[in-house]
């Protein structure tokens, strides 16, 4: 009896020792495994999905997503999304690239955002084709989607809980016909517009080109400097060697229409040629009041960043939301400078900026 009783205890020192080696070999191999994987640069699916069910409940993580965080213009729609988290008591972060054509970095910041458990995404898509699949992924893990400024490039509007910006192509049309009003039929006249693609810049080229051609101009140019101030310069050097009696140039953002007049100003020709901006920035303010830029075309970018952030708040909420949001323009010319001007910089302080 003696003797059985230490087989006994034999055999359960050795079970337990087979499962304590069993059990260490299967942690160095998850050790390795993950190790392997880490080293490779690859996530597992557990590590790179958040689903609805693990944001928390009360939650007010909001993150405005800018197509870039390069420009006035930005700028101006970070102060709007500010005072809208700082009036509702919700925490905003705002980002964005270093360029409107990284479109990559903005599709990772959409999924940082999503692995982040942020309780909703307020996204200005910088190329709508692109943002299609990041914003398919803020959707299918449970985080709504606003649209700001641009809308995406596909038919599945479940994508986007609801889209604020202005009708670009209304606008456009609308800039082109100040200047038209300005000029006789038969001047000769440019455009500037932003990358080729982007859905805003293609609207905002297209009505002023449809503007321009319904009041008889002739338009001699239409040229991409994609939003950048320093490729509008060399591109109006360009148009003003082949065209030099050009009476207005339209560009579809104003840190070309700042570029424009850069050049213009260089062949002394600021007095022949009208120079026209699309955002309404703090730049082409300046330059309005400076009577260097005849005017600019001003989306509210103040009021567009407000009113995403407002959105979101309300979605995370449970509240029902529009579609479409109109944000409105106005021209901003020698005129109403000051008056406007006077508002921006009330609310840019408000906001810290």
């Amino acid at each position: 009896m003696k003797l059985s009783k230490r087989i006994l205890s034999g055999l359960i020192a050795a079970t337990f020792l087979l499962i304590g080696i069993s059990a260490c070999g299967k942690s160095a191999d998850t050790e390795k495994t993950t190790a392997q994987t880490e080293a490779s640069g690859e996530t597992t699916e557990a590590a790179d999905k958040t689903t609805a069910a693990e944001i928390p409940s009360g939650n007010k993580k909001i993150s405005v997503i800018l197509m870039a965080a390069n420009s006035d213009y930005w700028h101006m729609v970070e102060a709007g999304a500010t005072l809208a988290g700082n009036e509702f008591g919700y925490d905003v972060t705002v980002v964005g690239p270093n360029s409107e054509s990284d479109s990559v970095g903005q599709s990772n910041m959409v999924q940082d955002a999503v692995n982040n458990k942020v309780a909703a995404i307020v996204l200005a898509p910088n190329e709508p084709k692109v943002l299609v699949k990041a914003t398919e992924y803020a959707k299918d893990e449970g985080v709504p989607v606003v649209l700001i400024d641009a809308i995406l490039d596909t038919d599945d509007t479940s994508l986007y809980d609801s889209f604020i910006g202005t009708d670009n192509r209304e606008a456009g049309k609308s800039a082109g016909e100040y200047l038209a009003n300005q000029l006789q039929p038969g001047d000769k006249v440019a455009i500037i517009r932003g990358l080729v693609g982007q859905t805003s810049h293609d609207l905002r080229a297209d009505g002023a080109e449809e503007a321009f051609n319904e009041a008889g101009m002739d338009v001699v140019a239409v040229q991409p400097a994609d939003s950048d101030r320093g490729k509008a310069v060399n591109v109006m050097e360009n148009i003003l060697q082949s065209h030099p009696d050009v009476k207005a140039v339209y560009c579809t953002n104003d840190e070309m229409a700042l570029g424009a007049y850069q050049a213009i100003k260089g062949k002394q020709l600021e007095d022949e040629v009208m120079t026209m901006g699309f955002d309404g920035s703090f730049g082409a303010l300046d330059s309005i009041k400076a009577g260097e830029l005849t005017a600019s075309l001003a989306q509210k970018p103040i009021d567009e960043g407000y009113l995403g952030v407002k959105t979101a708040i309300e979605l995370i909420e449970g509240k029902t939301v529009d579609k479409n949001i109109a944000n409105g323009f106005i021209i901003v010319d020698s005129d109403n400078i000051e008056e406007f001007s006077a508002d921006i910089d009330t609310r840019m302080a408000e906001a810290g900026q």
